[in-house]
């Protein structure tokens, strides 16, 4: 029997106009373009038609990824077919908590603004970087960021496929860990360009402030199984507020979730919001999984056929 997955893209995927289309399409979705410009105290067309760079900037960046996402979700939903579980990479969690059900609208926009601002402000202060490795197991890298930690804080923040974990953490440490890395034959080893030292001890600050912040916004009991970046298994929702935190200073545990997910009988895979880049990273992971993505509104006629297709839809 085929089972069905929401997968939520993370920062990083993020382009000029993501979303858009989906209000030109759905002029019901107007209404939420001006709920969220008033939460997030900004204006979410401008930016995202912007050209000036802000759109790489944590703090627009990671509402603008959630907001396009909600888009494509609710997109999703007119085609009346019911996810067997959701999953979300790294900022992808808070598109995979509205989809749940677990917060509203407003409270998951208001929740991201003081999220990505928090981890802004972090990375100011507690400088650091990322770099993808490409090559090598989990288990060496783990090895590598051990021995560079000797130069300061490096830890493994992403394990994305059997043969991709991204790094994270002060600089001096993480230069150390790529030099490592390739001395130990990773096929590349990659700098990314991202204004912090995501899912490390640096970001501790910013995740005991997210933790103080959340306790005070009302959630639901999820309504499909949302499996947890820091856990790899479905949420235990009196954890909800405590993985929240942790997930900001904690590794994302993609691979394993994807894992546990087949083994709990998921077969297909749809990815949501901008990019390709989890649909990549599942069929790495178990290249049996069917796999598609919806980015845009133009991908839903494509959607709707391996709906179809993969019988989920007549």
């Amino acid at each position: 029997m085929h089972k069905l997955a929401l997968v939520f893209a993370g920062q990083g995927s993020q382009y000029q106009g993501m979303g858009l289309d989906y209000i030109e399409n759905n002029p019901l979705f107007k209404e939420k373009e001006l709920t969220a410009s008033k939460i997030l105290g900004f204006n979410v067309r401008e930016v995202l038609q912007s050209n000036d760079g802000k759109l790489n900037e944590t703090k627009y960046a990671q509402p603008l990824i959630l907001f396009s996402s909600i888009l494509g979700y609710k997109t999703f939903k007119t085609l009346n077919v019911e996810p067997d579980a959701v999953l979300g990479f790294s900022l992808g969690e808070y598109s995979a908590l509205y989809a749940s059900n677990i917060f509203t609208f407003e409270n998951i926009m208001k929740i991201i603004s003081k999220r990505s601002l928090f981890m802004q402000e972090c990375a100011i202060q507690n400088p650091g970087k990322m770099a993808a490795i490409l090559g090598l197991s989990k288990e060496v890298v783990d090895d590598v960021c051990k021995v560079a930690s000797r130069d300061g804080i490096v830890v493994s923040a992403n394990y994305n496929s059997p043969i991709q974990v991204v790094i994270s953490g002060e600089n001096n440490a993480l230069f150390k860990a790529m030099e490592l890395a390739k001395e130990m034959g990773a096929k590349r080893v990659v700098e990314l360009n991202v204004s912090g030292a995501f899912h490390s001890p640096l970001m501790h600050d910013a995740a005991e402030e997210l933790y103080q912040y959340v306790q005070s916004i009302e959630y639901e009991e999820p309504k499909y199984p949302i499996y947890m970046n820091t856990t790899a298994k479905p949420l235990e929702p009196k954890n909800l507020y405590q993985e929240m935190k942790n997930q900001i200073e904690s590794p994302v545990y993609f691979e394993q979730s994807i894992r546990n997910m087949i083994e709990d009988g998921i077969t297909h895979f749809i990815e949501i919001g901008p990019g390709k880049v989890l649909s990549g990273l599942i069929k790495k992971i178990d290249i049996n999984c069917e796999v598609t993505n919806l980015d845009k509104y133009a991908d839903l006629d494509n959607l709707k056929g391996w709906l179809i297709e993969h019988g989920f839809t007549k």
